[in-house]
């Protein structure tokens, strides 16, 4: 019951969308397309008595017409199957469509994305989001509606082999019974004890498939990173160290994956000994009829095949029980990441906006609990260069990220400036996109090609006017002084009301460094700018340096 509650907390904003009504047209098409499915079933049980007892009567004229009569349901049932098939595969991608942008949004929103990374996050957050989001939405359409159609198919069979089976009267000890619908008691006493024996062998396989999830994730993870920072590797000549930690990794996989095989192994030892005597055992339990002629070679096909058409549809939780496993599996990852997400946007920071900059007994905090920086009581004026000082270590990149409202840890009160802001760390981020996407980053409005030639010119990447176009790993085309250099440009591009500058020029020497700075302070002369950097020749720079060290004191 667990799992279907958090199958039905994962599923509802979807399907109690107005918007996706298309959605419940696309499910009643896959179950009616399953049911017309169920019908021409029926047809051909009714169809194989005829056959076989026309077979047994060597009355070939007939046999020609049931030869086209099933090549008629043949080609029906193709049809609907593929058709099924294509409607469902819409469906899922509409809904994982839905629920990847839900998911994603969440994340992203609020800056939850880098606070899960301080406290915790739940392991690997883009497998949960890329994989398990697929591995839901794809079992869930094809456990409902094959669930539905089983249940279908067990009304219409549960009859026709109620009928088949007659009255059957026998003694038992001493008493004479008379029981109908004897054939429906065997299957449904069948598949009950198949399925119970099924679930508590196959009971492991819960979480093994939850680890093996969490353990292939880690080794993509590692690989990534590996790629991530290839340079790194390289200059340390490392590689020795980092194949033994990839090798470390996937031993974890391998270790899980015997496991695996081994429950596995145990549970298709019993189901496919299950499977394989449930093809004989109705010719066994109306063996004695056909042998007593009350039925023909037709009838006795037709009690096999509406036996097996019940017996395969109750016996849907064994046939799915590997997928039902893993269903599961991803409903409790993706119920943690969301819970994960949740707690963290209980820590979101709003500070409120006001006329200018001020912190008043702000205290910053470590995530266990210790101090960094205590009673800060600052006032920038707008448009004022502040820098602030202190040793490496103190917590002057955390008070940056404190007052972008991303540092969680932290009590007292700040305002902030009106306007936009933007923070420019020591590393900027260079994803994989066009040289004009990365300048214009983080904004998404296009910018025309005069300003991105001006802003390149102006912070002295004039060589890459040429490759506005170009996609590339900048992060590796460019050095770390060019990385940089592209970030002011971004600065120069979205024009903020407050600039917070984390180390921005440290990858560049002292005359560089300076006149990038000096253009800034010309370009964006209203710009309240709050910097950090150890650069001595740039404090000249700035109107005042806050000595953090000095004002964290206690008085």
């Amino acid at each position: 019951m667990k799992t279907l509650r958090t199958f039905y907390r994962l599923s509802q904003p979807f399907w109690r969308s107005r918007q996706q009504w298309p959605a419940w047209l696309m499910l009643a098409a896959v179950i009616g397309l399953g049911l017309l499915v169920v019908q021409i079933n029926v047809l051909i049980n009714s169809w194989s008595k005829t056959f076989y007892d026309t077979l047994a009567a060597f009355d070939t004229t007939r046999l020609y017409g049931l030869v086209g009569e099933y090549a008629l349901y043949l080609g029906s049932y193709v049809l609907i199957v593929v058709a099924m098939d294509y409607i469902r595969k819409g469906l899922e991608l509409r809904w994982r469509q839905a629920m990847t942008g839900r998911l994603t949004d969440a994340w992203l929103a609020d800056q939850v994305f880098y606070r899960l990374g301080l406290t915790g996050e739940p392991d690997n957050p883009d497998q949960r989001i890329a994989q398990d989001i697929d591995l839901m939405v794809g079992l869930s359409i094809e456990l409902v509606a094959s669930l539905v159609i089983n249940l279908a198919q067990v009304g219409a069979f549960v009859v026709i082999l109620w009928n088949l089976s007659g009255v059957q009267t026998f003694s038992l000890f001493g008493e004479t019974v008379t029981m109908h619908g004897y054939l429906v008691w065997i299957v449904l006493f069948y598949t009950l004890a198949g399925s119970l024996l099924t679930h508590l062998i196959g009971k492991p396989l819960h979480a093994l498939n939850y680890e093996r999830e969490h353990r292939e994730a880690d080794f993509r993870a590692s690989l990534l990173r590996k790629r991530d920072h290839a340079e790194q590797i390289a200059l340390y000549r490392g590689e020795a160290v980092e194949r033994e930690h990839l090798a470390g990794r996937f031993r974890a996989i391998a270790d899980n994956w015997r496991q695996l095989m081994g429950r596995e192994r145990n549970l298709s030892l019993f189901t496919v000994a299950y499977e394989r005597l449930s093809l004989i055992i109705p010719v066994f339990a109306a063996l004695p009829a056909f042998m007593a002629k009350a039925i023909t070679l037709g009838g006795l096909m037709q009690i096999r095949s509406a036996f097996n058409a019940v017996h395969g549809s109750l016996s849907w939780f064994i046939k799915l029980y590997h997928k039902l496993v893993r269903w599961s599996a991803a409903l409790q990852r993706l119920e943690q990441f969301e819970q994960a997400i949740a707690a963290s946007r209980q820590q979101v920071l709003k500070a409120p906006q006001g006329q200018c900059l001020c912190m008043q007994g702000l205290t910053l905090c470590k995530p266990d609990g210790g101090v960094l920086l205590e009673a800060l009581d600052l006032s920038v004026g707008q448009g004022e260069w502040v820098r602030l000082g202190g040793r490496s270590g103190l917590g002057k990149s955390t008070l940056l990220r404190t007052l972008q409202g991303l540092w969680p840890y932290c009590v007292g009160d700040w305002q902030l400036p009106p306007g936009r802001s933007l923070l420019l760390p020591q590393k900027p981020y260079m994803p994989h996109m066009s040289l004009r996407g990365l300048l214009a980053y983080p904004q998404l409005r296009s910018i025309d090609d005069v300003q991105l030639v001006d802003v390149l010119a102006k912070v002295g990447l004039g060589g890459l006017i040429g490759q506005l176009d170009q996609q590339a790993e900048w992060e590796r085309v460019l050095s770390g002084g060019e990385q940089q250099r592209l970030s002011l440009a971004r600065a120069l591009l979205y024009r903020p009301d407050t600039l917070y500058l984390d180390e921005a020029t440290s990858q560049l020497d002292m005359g560089s460094a300076r006149g990038l700075l000096e253009m800034l302070r010309r370009e964006l002369s209203e710009c309240t700018v709050v910097g950090v950097t150890h650069q001595e020749g740039l404090v000249g720079l700035f109107d005042r340096t806050f000595e953090l060290e000095r004002l964290a004191e206690p008085a």
